[in-house]
């Protein structure tokens, strides 16, 4: 493994836990063949396996109703949010969003209002970087059809009152689309109980599992359409693509191995007591270091945390420094990996006065020690002694 200080896990978790890797290899040795495929047994196991995690995610998330197939696997969030939104979009639709967005959820919104097929409209945040569900409410109009907001945010750390505006959206009579990328497997979520009708996530973040891995959760009552079309295994007589759960959202071959390491990876979760137990643990670390960064000279945080609404996940600025220059800096000179830049939420930057360059995000994860903190702070206090020389000079 290399020396580094890993404090980028917003972007990706790492190192990922030993029975991750050894459910991934297990199944790629024992069972990597086409799941479901081929009428043989090894294929009908490995199907069967995929089955399992997908069930388990099912109860994960509490999918509302009694068909874990509504659970459906996608090679990310990105991925799942553009099924979601393609999928329920339709023309003439108007869709409210947030500043808070990441571009998995901007950049799919402004294609559709290009190609003419819907018009959208985004709620501000306060200065703490929190969303308010009334501002949600008077956004919403007759020809809304969804609500799409981030959970906690890639950027802030800031946890969104998801729950309040899943009771506004049910009073409207409008959808709730939730990009939990940042939240599943740091926060509980109860889909029935939030509101929540579609639920993208990712396996590589907080959930523990590798890349190429994610999924949508989608509600009992909700239509939408297949955006992809191809081989699924059953029904291959038919022209058109089938439209039951999960073919009519899944073509093509699925990532058995990645899929069998998120399952790891829920076990995993479930041996460390659960989400909020994980982000208790992290929270801890994560406020030292915010704390001792809040304390340095010339070292600015963007936004403010809530207690009990926030991810071990914040950005900060150094005075007289460009933030691309620091990462550099924290990497070459003392092995620490951390993300800078507009961290693809440009909006959430510009909402909170750090447009154009954004800034410098530290992101605690559950390989993290106090050692790896107070390494941080000695290197930033460092960094920001050289931001001011360059200020004065």
């Amino acid at each position: 493994m290399p020396d580094l200080i890993y404090l980028d896990n917003a972007a990706t978790s790492w190192p990922k836990p030993p029975a991750v890797l050894e459910a991934m290899t297990g199944f790629a040795r024992g069972m990597g063949v086409n799941p479901g495929r081929s009428g043989f047994d090894l294929a009908l196991q490995a199907g069967a396996a995929i089955d399992r995690v997908r069930r388990e995610l099912a109860r994960f998330f509490a999918l509302p109703g009694d068909d874990p197939d509504r659970l459906v696997f996608a090679s990310n969030a990105t991925d799942a949010l553009n099924t979601a939104l393609q999928g329920v979009c339709l023309p003439g639709d108007h869709v409210v969003s947030t500043v808070l967005e990441h571009n998995s959820v901007l950049r799919p919104l402004e294609m559709l209002a290009r190609a003419g097929v819907i018009t959208y409209d985004l709620a501000p945040c306060d200065g703490d970087g929190y969303v308010d569900p009334d501002e949600i409410a008077r956004l919403i109009r007759p020809g809304t059809r969804l609500v799409a907001a981030t959970h906690g945010s890639n950027v802030l750390g800031t946890i969104q009152p998801i729950a309040e505006i899943g009771a506004v959206c049910r009073e409207r009579g409008v959808l709730l689309a939730v990009d939990a990328a940042q939240t599943a497997g740091q926060t509980d979520i109860d889909m029935g109980a939030m509101g929540i009708d579609l639920l993208a996530f990712t396996g590589h973040k907080s959930l523990l599992g590798p890349t190429g891995t994610g999924g949508l959760g989608v509600g009992p009552e909700v239509p939408i359409r297949s955006t992809r079309w191809g081989g699924t295994g059953v029904r291959s007589a038919e022209r058109g693509h089938p439209e039951q759960f999960p073919y009519r959202l899944e073509a093509g071959t699925l990532n058995g191995a990645g899929i069998a390491g998120l399952g790891a990876g829920l076990g995993t979760i479930a041996e460390r007591g659960g989400p909020a137990a994980i982000r208790d643990a992290e929270m801890l670390l994560a406020r030292r270091l915010r704390e001792g960064l809040e304390a340095i000279e010339g070292i600015e945080t963007i936004g403010k945390w809530r207690r009990g609404a926030c991810l071990p996940v914040f950005c900060c600025t150094v005075q007289g420094l460009d933030p691309a220059d620091v990462g550099t800096l924290l990497d070459v000179d003392h092995g620490i990996g951390v993300r800078t830049g507009l961290h693809c939420a440009p909006l959430a930057h510009a909402a909170l006065g750090a447009a154009p360059r954004g800034g410098i995000r530290f992101s605690v994860g559950a390989g993290n020690v106090e050692a790896d903190i107070d390494a941080a702070l000695a290197a930033m206090e460092e960094i920001a002694t050289l931001g001011r020389r360059r200020g004065r000079s």
